[in-house]
């Protein structure tokens, strides 16, 4: 009763605010989606309000009614022309009642990284579009992980969780978030706060590791190598890095280092698990194949694999394709594929220049942080989507609308430096009006 009262109440005050503003509305989306509150309460009142499409509706409605103008670019025609491209092949799909139930929601996810790319509009907003995020998804989590990290150390936590996942998505998922986490961290002045974003960090990136995945397990390692090479502050950032390890690996069991070591040995131990996920991909690859434009449709791997399984049900019935890459490969084709690298590279593209730019500029530093965060949480998702069906999750096409936001920013903020407009020395520019520049 006491959770449902709790959400209510968060719904009521998020309600009210969002009304007033497209942008309120927009973090009131990302509370609903990212916190899932009808999986926290015990009854199924709370599901009966669709507070996530709900909430998707105002936004969108809001921000039509409103005199907000729009935005275009090269990657912003990118992220559509992939979207025409799912449509397409779910058109053209194996099974087109399963795959447009599917795709109705990409469709959603979608519109509202659009509108992120819209309505963020300084720095500011940008940064109450991370914190949002880091508390709807971050804190329960990282409650998890501190609980099990006390209470019984190398506990397997495998519950999934809707937004992410199973096991494997919730490590890609929370690994993701790691970064993110510790730039607010970074970027806040008060040291109190500094505290609770290590402790909520720690958190996070137990829960990650407690679900024992190898596909986590390597994605961590990815996170922590670029976040090191990419910051200015190396010594600093290599001490905090060293502090984590101390605390969270020593709690991590010895059949949890039994699971990691497979990843080397599993020829010899005939690892079912890792030799499935090369037929899966093989059988990725057939798919492709046969169907080269469009794939067997968005989502539709599943459904169709039995049609291209070679072997004969040796490893069970409707397999997953168990990785991002060979999910889109085999969904969509090779257009799809490329489309999507297009898509992925122009992130990480976006994150290195705004990072030059700051590297030039010291009024740029934020969203110079920033912009290595958000490439940590990228290299991440390319090592641990390999192996993790992630491709089409409502955050990694939330961060993706984001590193567009932010060089806009970037690129805005250098040209007022230069022309004069916004002196050297400032950090954070004064909140526009709500318009975005063409």
């Amino acid at each position: 009763m006491l959770r449902t009262i709790f959400v209510l109440i968060i719904v009521a005050i998020g309600g009210y605010y969002a009304v007033q503003s497209p942008f309120y509305a927009l973090l009131f989306y990302i509370v609903n989606a990212y916190f899932r509150p009808e999986d926290w309460v015990w009854t199924n009142f709370v599901s009966t309000l669709k507070l996530s499409l709900l909430s998707g509706v105002l936004v969108v409605a809001i921000t039509f009614l409103s005199s907000q103008r729009f935005a275009w670019n090269g990657r912003i025609a990118i992220v559509w022309l992939f979207l025409l491209h799912t449509l397409l092949s779910t058109i053209g799909s194996e099974n087109l009642a399963y795959s447009w139930s599917y795709w109705t929601d990409f469709l959603k996810t979608i519109i509202i990284t659009y509108l992120m790319i819209v309505l963020v509009t300084d720095f500011i907003k940008f940064r109450l579009v991370l914190l949002v995020m880091v508390f709807a998804l971050g804190l329960e989590q990282a409650k998890q992980g501190w609980f099990y990290l006390l209470t019984s150390p190398g506990w397997h936590n495998a519950s999934p969780v809707s937004f992410l996942g199973d096991n494997n998505g919730v490590a890609v998922g929370m690994l993701m978030l790691v970064p993110i986490v510790g730039l607010l961290g970074q970027t806040t002045e008060h040291k109190w706060r500094k505290g609770f974003y290590w402790l909520l960090l720690i958190g996070c990136l137990y829960r990650a590791l407690s679900t024992h995945s190898r596909a986590g397990f390597l994605a961590a390692a990815a996170m922590g190598a670029i976040w090191w090479l990419r910051t200015q502050h190396k010594g600093r950032a290599l001490l905090g890095l060293v502090l984590v390890i101390i605390i969270v690996l020593p709690a991590l069991p010895d059949t949890y280092w039994t699971r990691i070591q497979t990843i080397q040995t599993y020829e010899e131990e005939q690892d079912q698990s890792v030799l499935g996920r090369f037929h899966f991909w093989n059988v990725a690859i057939q798919m492709a194949k046969a169907n080269p434009v469009l794939g067997v449709g968005y989502m539709g791997y599943n459904v169709s694999y039995n049609n291209y399984d070679s072997s004969a049900g040796a490893y069970g019935l409707d397999r997953s394709v168990h990785s991002s890459f060979f999910g889109v490969l085999s969904e969509l084709g090779y257009l799809g594929v490329i489309l999507f690298g297009f898509v992925i590279f122009g992130a990480l593209r976006s994150c290195s220049r705004v990072r030059k730019f700051a590297l030039k500029d010291a009024a740029l530093s934020e969203l110079g942080k920033t912009a290595v965060a958000l490439q940590a949480s990228f290299i991440t998702f390319l090592v641990g989507g390999a192996f993790v069906i992630f491709q089409y999750n409502e955050m990694l096409w939330h961060l993706i609308g984001l590193t567009i936001a932010l060089e806009r920013l970037a690129t805005r903020r250098q040209a007022e430096i230069v022309s004069g407009k916004l002196s050297e020395s400032s950090i954070d520019p004064a909140p526009d009006k709500g318009r975005v520049a063409a």
